[in-house]
């Protein structure tokens, strides 16, 4: 595998599991070359703060976990704009957050582009790296003209060259908490933003459900069909519909279980059907979400939608859903270790940290969430 640096492209470059390969093996190089050739910047942060650009280009649900340290910074710098830097997956959930100003696109796909993209956004006075494990965000905050820059340093990653200060990720933490050790480091506190719900329209008779996994590497993160028809047909008989989404790359699984939920359920299929938008808009009028650790469900409790969330392989101590209408239902068997990366694999010939979960603990959840009486019934 060849890299010419300022020359073509890198197509593939992050692909899921396969992104952490080219990450290591292409990333690595390129940012201690970076490093060697750029000039030495002034490594103490300026009185004055302006022009603020926050970057994190993969994982929507790490973009909502983002949202209350950029609303510290709006806080602690009223008068400053924030550009958030963000990928092509994350785009349009980066543009949602409260405080930013406007949302620059990278394609983490394409190194060189990406990287003209950052030299040419003009000079920041505060350049904030919101990744963890990416050398592709380090190789961005290399490349970004800015006065100072500060991130993460995790263990075995070897990709803090980029930065004027760093912070330890700590793994027994959850995300959010690291993001305000991040921007405590700089004077910014996050222990005083208040919780602002989203505007919810006229609530409808009707539960969103998304039974799949963003990607195949997660698909230990997935209930089982049989599990999900069990819930599908007790909240009907509640009175509500069923609205079933996910992404286009599931349409065929949404046809095998619309085999085995059967004719007499009422259940509409929006699968592959819905962009960014209008996804929202159903959000904001469902009355409940029920997912896995998705996109989707994290969407969701952005907008203040009630969501139950089913946590096997995933920690929610770690990596759960935040909002004031959250309820986890974690695994009762093995759990935990997909962690920061998100690609490990399981150990077990028959994963059980999914199945572990009992539909009967979901369903007391969905009673709850909806307010159902259950001695009435």
């Amino acid at each position: 595998m060849k890299f010419s640096f300022g020359k073509g492209k890198i197509k593939n470059f992050i692909n899921n599991s396969v992104l952490k390969k080219k990450d290591s093996l292409i990333g690595l190089p390129v940012l201690f070359t970076l490093s060697g050739f750029s000039s030495i910047r002034n490594a103490f942060k300026p009185e004055i703060i302006n022009k603020i650009a926050v970057l994190k280009i993969n994982s929507i649900r790490d973009v909502v976990f983002t949202k209350n340290a950029v609303k510290a910074l709006k806080k602690a710098y009223p008068n400053a704009t924030i550009t958030y830097f963000a990928g092509e997956e994350n785009f349009h959930m980066a543009s949602e957050l409260d405080g930013v100003s406007n949302t620059v696109r990278l394609f983490i796909n394409d190194l060189s582009k990406s990287i003209k993209i950052v030299k040419n956004a003009g000079h920041y006075d505060l350049w904030i790296d919101f990744g963890v494990w990416s050398r592709f965000e380090a190789i961005m905050t290399q490349s970004a003209k800015a006065s100072y820059k500060i991130g993460f340093k995790t263990e075995g990653e070897h990709r803090h060259f980029a930065y004027d200060k760093v912070v330890e990720y700590s793994f027994d933490s959850h995300y959010t908490k690291n993001l305000n050790f991040l921007l405590f480091s700089i004077g910014v506190r996050t222990d005083d933003i208040k919780e602002e719900p989203q505007e919810r329209l006229d609530i409808l008779r009707q539960v969103v459900i998304d039974i799949f996994a963003d990607n195949a590497d997660q698909n230990n993160r997935k209930w089982s069909h049989n599990n999900w028809k069990t819930i599908v047909d007790y909240i009907n008989k509640q009175g509500y519909r069923v609205i079933l989404i996910g992404g286009k790359k599931d349409i065929e699984e949404s046809e095998t279980f619309n085999e085995l939920a059967g004719s007499k359920a009422d259940i509409d299929f929006l699968v592959g059907r819905l962009d960014f938008a209008e996804t929202v808009k159903l959000y904001k009028q469902s009355a409940l979400m029920i997912a896995g650790d998705t996109a989707s469900l994290h969407i969701a409790a952005y907008y203040n939608m009630p969501v139950i969330a089913l946590y096997g392989p995933t920690e929610k101590s770690k990596y759960g859903p935040i909002g004031n209408n959250v309820y986890v239902v974690s695994s009762t068997g093995c759990s935990g270790c997909q962690a920061l990366y998100g690609d490990e694999k399981c150990s077990m010939d028959v994963p059980d940290c999914m199945e572990s979960i009992s539909p009967n603990t979901v369903i007391d959840c969905i009673n709850t969430a909806l307010g159902v009486n259950v001695e009435e019934k």
